[in-house]
């Protein structure tokens, strides 16, 4: 499967050629670190830029899943799942900054789930706080995950002085960077200014479509239950699985009290969404035994998936 999922992406990606124009208007959020030069690029390199972050998530999610065991065997469905969640994101939208930084949160759970699974290195916990801010740099809608990180630290057996300690010095380097770099370009006094600014730009969710509520409603029917499955299942699982998978359902709950708290834009939220839903649904498949509820759940999935090139 990894092998067929570049030709996955290419053909999403082409479908924005064969179809109307991207319908859906973002508003630009570039935060405090703009990498502007993707701005002067037509829409064809933009596309695959996107296209190669988004396979770069995808095998992030495989790599996640398999190296630090947070499913019961070796499987791919976590990537599958992302590119078809994210697939109508890709053709109403296609490049978006976020996907950098969703790249970065993805190295960032990487270094908590090493975390996770070896207590006595913090420089794992370090590189976890580094990354995190390096992605709310780029991206400032994500600073609830800042709290995120020091939750899941806090709660999933790495609570001592020494690891907070080694967390808050990650948050503190990315910082000093940048604003070194503000004062270094004489402009420091902007630097909290145009974090504010890209904070409070974009919509609240308001006046959804019908197709897009209907999306929104399978999506959460199937969480709830996949949720409800896997604390049916939390007690024999093991500790670093049962934290690790802990650590993502938490980030779930932060981004949505995200998408709800601040103004941003709500479509392009669900490359980031996407992240912590698919181990959620990759759980409850792999470790639900009823093929027929299998198949039907799967049945509902892609049909939320597809519902999103209607938006």
């Amino acid at each position: 499967m990894l092998f067929i999922l570049p030709f996955i992406v290419a053909a999403i990606n082409l479908l924005d050629k064969w179809l109307l124009e991207h319908q859906i208007v973002n508003v630009p959020i570039h935060g405090c670190i703009n990498i502007a030069f993707i701005d002067l690029l037509d829409d064809t390199w933009q596309s695959v830029i996107s296209g190669i972050v988004i396979l770069g998530i995808a095998y992030m999610l495989f790599l996640i899943s398999n190296i630090f065991k947070l499913l019961y065997q070796r499987t791919t469905l976590p990537s599958l799942l992302y590119v078809l969640l994210t697939s109508g994101t890709m053709v109403s939208i296609g490049f978006n900054y976020l996907l950098f930084a969703v790249f970065i949160i993805g190295l960032a759970i990487t270094r908590l789930q090493s975390a996770i699974n070896n207590t006595k290195n913090n420089a794992s916990l370090f590189d976890f706080g580094a990354l995190m801010m390096l992605a709310v740099a780029i991206y400032p809608k994500f600073v609830f995950l800042l709290l995120w990180a020091l939750c899941a630290v806090l709660f999933l057996g790495r609570s001592t002085i020494k690891d907070v300690m080694a967390l808050v010095v990650g948050f503190c380097v990315p910082a000093l960077f940048v604003s070194f770099y503000y004062y270094w370009t004489d402009s420091l006094v902007l630097l909290s200014q145009r974090f504010m600014n890209h904070l409070v730009t974009g919509h609240y969710i308001h006046d959804l479509p019908i197709v897009e509520i209907l999306r929104l409603s399978l999506l959460f029917i199937l969480l709830i239950i996949a949720v409800s499955h896997f604390f049916s299942k939390y007690s024999a699982m093991i500790v670093y699985q049962r934290r690790g998978m802990l650590s993502l359902v938490s980030m779930l709950l932060f981004l949505i009290v995200t998408l709800l708290v601040l103004p941003g834009n709500y479509y392009d939220f669900m490359y980031m969404l996407a992240f912590p839903l698919v181990f959620i649904y990759s759980h409850f498949f792999i470790v639900q035994r009823v093929k027929i509820v299998n198949d039907f759940m799967f049945i509902l999935l892609i049909c939320a998936c597809f519902l999103s090139y209607f938006i």
